[in-house]
């Protein structure tokens, strides 16, 4: 039975993640930012100095940081997980990054007798706090077995998609399809506006296919669009565009490694911040 859970990334989604462990485990965390550590210690969590060390104190280790670059950093850099990870400890990639970077910690992982799986989610920060992310993961049956009771502190739903990088695909292809879906309203809204249409009634109508999450990120983007000066909105939805962008990009890297043409995809991740409602010359 797993003890001692350890958890690195305490951001937009991983903040309510992490505390959603404490009470249940012996909850370990880490961040860059000192004021995130310490909002989980007064949560009940115990601070480590770094990653290292949260892989010396613990057996199933959830990482959640923004990109590539800062998961390959947390698990196999410098004073990195694996530094400090005893023989079967299990880590966990909750960010959304490529495939092949989860293969590639893996790989290294198993150099040390440490498993390392994929674990990405769906949903944002309050259905987090609700316990009710859905999870895609990738990797060794055994090793996703033991951290089932880790996940399930957040998730409602937990499907196992494969081999490790799995998980990774699969949230790739969840997010393609999410944008893809929010194009269509924002467009369907905007046909709407002009040709007479009362809002109210396209909103009840849209509601047959439109989840909660959707209906807010429209009634959000609608809102900062119409007033583009909003710094509370701007500094909501820009960093979200930001990180669809990069998921995008990361679709289409995929698609392209695999001789995949995905001209709506390509198309789509030039439209983030239309989508998003962002004022920005970058990106017209």
């Amino acid at each position: 039975m797993v003890e001692r859970v350890g958890f690195i990334g305490l951001g937009y989604i991983g903040e309510p993640m992490a505390k959603n462990l404490c009470g249940r485990f012996e909850t370990v965390v880490y961040d860059l930012r000192d004021e995130a550590v310490q909002a989980l210690v007064e949560a009940g969590a115990k601070p480590a100095a770094s990653n290292r060390e949260v892989g010396e104190r613990c057996e199933v280790i959830g990482v959640c940081v923004i990109d590539d670059a800062g998961t390959e950093a947390v698990v196999a850099g410098d004073a990195g997980i694996l530094e400090g990870a005893a023989p079967d400890t299990v880590v966990a990639i909750h960010s959304t990054v490529h495939p092949d970077t989860v293969r590639r910690l893996a790989a290294q992982a198993r150099e040390r007798d440490v498993y390392v799986v994929d674990a990405q989610m769906t949903g944002g920060p309050s259905v987090a706090a609700q316990r009710k992310l859905r999870y895609m993961t990738g990797g060794d049956p055994a090793a996703l077995e033991r951290c089932r009771p880790v996940f399930e502190t957040s998730a409602s739903e937990i499907i196992h998609c494969g081999e490790v990088g799995m998980g990774a695909l699969a949230k790739l292809c969840n997010n393609l399809a999410r944008y893809t879906a929010w194009q269509g309203f924002i467009e369907a809204d905007r046909l709407a506006a002009h040709a007479g249409l009362a809002r109210e009634k396209l909103l009840e109508v849209l509601s047959w296919i439109m989840d909660d999450n959707a209906r807010t990120m429209l009634a959000g983007r609608n809102a900062l669009e119409a007033d583009p000066d909003n710094q509370f909105l701007k500094d909501r939805f820009v960093p979200v565009m930001e990180l669809a962008e990069k998921d995008l990009d990361l679709a289409l890297q995929v698609a392209r490694e695999a001789g995949v043409s995905l001209p709506g995809a390509g198309l789509l991740a030039q439209q983030m911040a239309r989508v998003y409602g962002v004022p920005d010359p970058k990106r017209r």
